[in-house]
């Protein structure tokens, strides 16, 4: 869930949401304001009738009626609505019900918003609207209502937005949630599959659900783009596997018949140059053969004769086979084997491949060095390591040393082919186990693990 969160899928829904939400928060604010404002102005079209009547009132019969007319229209006002008030120009309230003036301009028809029973400087939200006029004679009449309606309008579409706001919110963010989560699902499915291809699973393919949407068309063309990938990969494989076992038989058959020409010849000379190209023809076939058994590997040939047999054993019989090279070496050559190891899998390849191991750290180990070799169970695994303190591999190297014909020497004119640790990782690989490199400081650490049964 938390990679959810961190996906773009949720960082863009996310995104949406929060416009969308500002979007319909801007226009129910808009809806609000247009409501109240045109509440407002109905109120205030209501105000200037009143006004003008009563203007009308004090030009024909004059403040002694007027007063009496405000007093009547009070009276019959049943809703309690009206606020009403004439005073002279001595302030002295003629008529109305509004104990004093609630302050604001006198000019002709201006508008005042006035708290009604605010007392003591007690700020309070605007109660009444109001319009005052000055009349001839330095008589103010001012006439209003309260906006108790529009009060109440207010309170009611402000806890409707709220509860708008909730609700909307609500359901943005689980559809949110369950886009990024579909989009999310989609994905990571294409990403799971290239995991599963960048480890070696080169067949498997993307899930084509079948809705026809852009998620299908993408799956589809990364399907079409791996079974080429397939392809050509295979095509290269097959050139290799093609060219090393057509080319073993005649070099064979070379071999053979410089071994005839050698016990025919009586020349000392020619015997040594003989036996110089033996010694080449043999390296080619070994060339060869490793690369043959590579693509086996890499392609699980062989797969279905695994063969439970006695690990410890075979590695104690490649120790003892490597004591006497380190010797000549004068180098110490240390193990420790657990006994009773077993494990499923090919015996041969998997004993190449601890040689291989072995080869390589007693090659690249100088005179009086050390290799430690480790055999023991693990949890759930056999680990297999191989130590020792020679030259080592330069770090920036490790992702490449199991590619085939690679090597740190660029001369390349030190004995070797480059296919010792290309046999090492298929052999790891076919085994299902994992291949690591560590630096000894001096040296290298070579650790194999192995699961149980494999």
């Amino acid at each position: 869930m938390f990679r959810l969160f961190r996906s773009a899928a949720f960082r863009f829904t996310l995104l949406y949401m929060v416009t969308f939400g500002a979007s319909v928060t801007a226009l129910l604010i808009f809806v609000y304001s247009a409501i109240i404002s045109d509440m407002e102005d109905d109120l205030k079209h209501s105000i200037q009738i009143q006004v003008a009547d009563l203007k009308r009132k004090f030009t024909v019969s004059g403040p002694e009626e007027t007063a009496a007319s405000i007093k009547n229209i009070l009276a019959k006002d049943d809703d309690k609505t009206l606020v009403l008030m004439f005073i002279d120009r001595n302030w002295q309230v003629l008529a109305g019900n509004v104990e004093r003036w609630p302050g604001g301009k006198t000019s002709i028809d201006s508008w005042i918003k006035f708290p009604i029973g605010g007392t003591n400087g007690v700020q309070v939200p605007p109660k009444a609207i109001a319009m005052n006029s000055t009349l001839p004679g330095g008589y103010i009449l001012l006439v209003g209502r309260k906006m108790e309606n529009i009060e109440h309008v207010h309170e009611i579409i402000v806890e409707v937005l709220y509860i708008c706001f909730g609700i909307m919110f609500a359901l943005a963010a689980a559809g949110g949630m369950l886009l990024s989560y579909t989009i999310y699902r989609r994905i990571d499915l294409v990403n799971q599959t290239f995991r599963k291809v960048a480890a070696g699973a080169l067949t498997t393919r993307v899930n084509v659900i079948g809705t026809g949407d852009e998620f299908d068309h993408l799956a589809v063309n990364l399907n079409q783009t791996l079974n080429r990938i397939c392809e050509l990969i295979d095509g290269v494989r097959d050139i290799s596997y093609n060219v090393a076992h057509d080319l073993r038989t005649p070099l064979n058959r070379l071999r053979n018949r410089l071994e005839d020409v050698n016990s025919d010849s009586s020349n000392r000379k020619v015997a040594e140059k003989v036996r110089a190209c033996l010694s080449e023809v043999d390296s080619l076939v070994a060339t060869f053969n490793s690369i043959l058994r590579i693509a086996q590997a890499e392609i699980g040939a062989g797969i279905e004769h695994f063969t439970e047999f006695n690990l410890s054993e075979a590695i104690k019989d490649l120790v003892d086979l490597y004591l006497l090279v380190a010797e000549e070496k004068s180098q110490t050559l240390i193990s420790e084997i657990a006994d009773g190891i077993s494990i499923k899998g090919d015996r041969h390849l998997i004993t190449q491949m601890a040689a291989n191991i072995i080869d390589n750290a007693i090659k690249y180990t100088p005179k009086s060095g050390t290799i430690k070799v480790i055999l023991k169970d693990g949890e759930g695994f056999i680990l297999l390591q191989v130590a020792d303190n020679g030259a080592g591999i330069p770090t920036a190297f490790y992702h490449r040393v199991t590619e085939k014909f690679f090597r740190l020497e660029q001369s390349r004119s030190s004995p070797g082919n480059g296919l010792g640790l290309s046999l090492v990782g298929a052999a790891v690989k076919l085994h299902k186990g994992e291949l690591s490199f560590t630096d000894n400081t001096p040296g290298l650490i070579v650790t194999i693990k192995l699961p149980k049964g494999s």
